[in-house]
């Protein structure tokens, strides 16, 4: 078989490069590895600027069907110093963000890329990857051959695809993510929240229903070493007035699943006829708000590049890879700044304690993490705000 695009992974990354190539008048093939897809190893947030995304591709109908609308983040610190905060007003943005169930969010982008065209193979992941003349060709597991111009690798922070193109490199920090899904005690506000712990350990939720909270925790992996999950991060909801308020203890048979390292490095994003979309291209941290808006985003700028230059394909992909980096370098050094401050308790407290002495400044701040604002835009309104006290 003969494709315009092949692309290896169905998440929203994958899905949504499928769909968009689809739109444009190309023929894809989309391959993923597994026969149904399972529970991603993932919070289920969506910011504001992933909402417009949605809407302005005539998506977010669809997609949102049984997300809750999220208002801002909740933060809270070493000390338990809690600060509420919403995301911005104006700017051409909606005032919220998506609270979006998995893996349903992932079906239902998947059959829109069908609907739109693109061939999905479940069950599919090739056997062989090889470059040949004008391209690609991938072997699936029955022997079939998949030929295609241009290969696109959508399959996660351990991608195949960026091995295979030689594009990994050592992740920079070692960091442990746990999640699972629990009943809250009583009615959780529909606010997204991070709470920060003083072994620079931090807890994100995500309340999918008042009823219903996706909890994520990211810690160092020793301190999980020769010691029951389950236990850990019990000490840690009981730790915290606010989290012991909302959750009873996990039971001991409860198993949350777990995924290490938390972030992923590559050289680039895109050779001469491959890109890299989505957690394949580079993960940072979950803290700096990227998750499924950097996968779309990804995909519908690769698609961008891609099909105004199908002409040439190796300027286009080099375009690509040149705006992913600058949206990559920005997030770096956000995070590295967040990293910063959660590894110090006296610093987060510190920081916390400033954003709670005006609203203003505060909303900026999770204007960045909503994406909002780039992070030079949302730095110099929190320095606006914070001359004008």
């Amino acid at each position: 078989m003969k494709a315009d695009v092949l692309i290896l992974g169905g998440g929203p990354a994958g899905s949504m490069s499928a769909l968009l190539f689809a739109r444009a008048g190309h023929s894809v093939v989309l391959c993923e590895s597994y026969a149904t897809l399972p529970e991603r190893v993932c919070g289920m947030y969506l910011c504001p600027a992933g909402v417009a995304l949605l809407e302005r591709l005539g998506l977010l109908e669809t997609v949102s069907q049984g997300a809750r609308a999220l208002h801002g983040m909740i933060m809270v610190a070493p000390n338990y110093q809690r600060l509420e905060t919403r995301f911005p007003q104006g700017h051409g943005l909606p005032e919220h963000g998506l609270a979006l169930p998995r893996p349903r969010l992932d079906n239902d982008l998947l059959e829109l890329a069908r609907a739109a065209g693109a061939e999905v193979r479940m069950g599919a992941r090739p056997t062989e990857l090889e470059r040949i003349a004008g391209g690609w060709r991938a072997t699936l597991p029955n022997g079939e051959p998949i030929e295609a111009r241009l290969l696109v690798g959508a399959d996660g922070r351990k991608s195949f695809t960026a091995r295979r193109l030689g594009l990994t490199l050592p992740a920079r920090r070692s960091r442990t993510a746990l999640h699972i899904d629990r009943p809250a005690r009583i009615s959780a506000p529909p606010f997204g929240q991070m709470h920060v712990f003083d072994d620079g350990a931090y807890i994100g939720l995500d309340p999918v229903t008042p009823t219903t909270v996706n909890l994520s925790i990211v810690c160092d992996p020793e301190a999980l070493r020769g010691r029951p999950v389950v236990e850990f991060v019990n000490e840690h909801l009981a730790r915290s007035p606010h989290l012991s308020a909302l959750f009873d203890p996990l039971p001991e048979d409860v198993r949350p699943v777990a995924t290490f390292p938390t972030n992923a490095r590559v050289r680039r994003a895109a050779t001469h006829d491959a890109a890299l979309v989505g957690d394949a291209s580079g993960y940072i941290d979950p803290l700096t708000g990227e998750g499924i808006y950097g996968a779309m985003w990804n995909a519908e700028e690769l698609v961008r590049c891609a099909s105004t230059g199908w002409s040439d394909l190796p300027a286009a992909l080099a375009r690509y890879g040149r705006v992913r980096a600058r949206a990559q370098a920005a997030k770096s050094v956000l995070c590295e700044v967040f990293q910063s401050i959660i590894s110090r308790p006296w610093l987060a407290n510190t920081a916390l304690k400033l954003l709670s002495q005006r609203q203003a400044v505060a909303d900026s701040f999770i204007g960045i993490v909503g994406n909002s604002y780039s992070p030079g835009r949302g730095l110099a309104l929190i320095a606006k705000h914070a001359v004008s006290f």
